[in-house]
């Protein structure tokens, strides 16, 4: 970790009601800007730490095996501002860090590629850009393109729906959610990465210890009592909300699909988009994303300091 990035400080659940001002209102699009997220996956693969000076939020992460390579995120000014590439360059040298990763084609677009590139040079982030829905083409599932996921909807409901329960995620049933991800997990054999689950899981113990602290929402589908699914997840800007984590029940056909439609019906209505992060390059996870029809596709960059 570069010596002057000793001064940033590791994010904690504490740290919210504090720090949550700076990403009110905020508008970068990709998930790793929404704080909830970012302090629920510190710990996993990578730590993230922070930095208060002069009205800005700096933001950063430091993997945690070695050799700890340090990078840093866009900053975040209080009145929100885009940084200029000049500023992002001064920043990087003092903190002794060489590259920005999670930086939105949104940036790009409004600062120019030009400007951007007189400072650093600019590379894709692969398996990193964030898939963007319509809230209300989740919760609606109009039109021809949908008519799979309404199929799969009313095969649940012929099978299980009678016996089905849909709730806001809280109580008991927040406490039985590792139950649920860890069957989902046995279920899917050797994973395709071996760190991915054991980091997710990480992630949603975080997630599930600080729900109400990090002001958390989401639903679970109980089935005759039994928790068969549970979705949550967390602000990421003003008309946008991430979802986090979705998992259910694989055995239960229909049940992905109707868990889906809920957690999009449960988002507040000042949310008019949903953020269902990233696909990490793998193509099961990608087809499964594109499959519901994004409304956008966020490319993720990472900007790497000139000389």
């Amino acid at each position: 970790m570069p010596q002057a990035t000793q001064l940033f400080k590791k994010f904690h659940p504490d740290d919210y009601p504090r720090l949550k001002r700076y990403f009110d209102g905020q508008l970068y699009p990709l998930c790793p800007y929404s704080l909830a997220s970012m302090m629920i996956w510190s710990g996993c693969v990578h730590e993230a730490f922070y930095l208060e000076k002069g009205g800005v939020l700096h933001l950063s992460e430091v993997d945690m095996d070695p050799p700890r390579r340090a990078r840093l995120l866009l900053p975040l000014h209080l009145p929100f501002r885009y940084p200029t590439p000049k500023e992002l360059a001064c920043w990087a040298r003092d903190f002794g860090c060489t590259e920005y990763h999670y930086v939105p084609q949104d940036f790009l677009d409004m600062i120019g590629l030009d400007n951007v590139s007189g400072f650093f040079t600019v590379t894709e982030e692969s398996g990193y850009g964030d898939y963007i829905y319509n809230a209300s083409d989740l919760a609606e599932l109009k039109g021809h393109k949908y008519s799979r996921k309404r199929n799969m909807i009313a095969q649940f409901m012929k099978t299980a729906g009678k016996d089905a329960k849909i709730s806001p995620l809280k109580g008991v049933c927040l406490a039985k959610c590792l139950q649920v991800f860890d069957t989902w997990q046995a279920s899917k054999g050797t994973p395709v990465l071996d760190d991915i689950p054991n980091c997710e899981r990480r992630a949603i113990i975080n997630g599930l210890d600080n729900f109400n602290a990090l002001e958390m929402s989401g639903v679970a589908v109980e089935i005759g009592g039994r928790l068969a699914g549970f979705a949550f997840g967390s602000r990421l800007s003003a008309d946008t909300y991430t979802l986090n984590f979705e998992k259910a029940d694989a055995s239960v056909k229909g049940l992905y699909q109707f868990l889906d439609r809920e957690a999009a019906r449960a988002v507040a209505p000042c949310c008019r988009f949903i953020n269902k992060e990233n696909d990490l390059g793998i193509p099961g996870i990608r087809k499964a994303k594109e499959s519901y029809f994004p409304a956008r596709f966020v490319k993720s960059y990472i900007l790497s300091l000139k000389p």
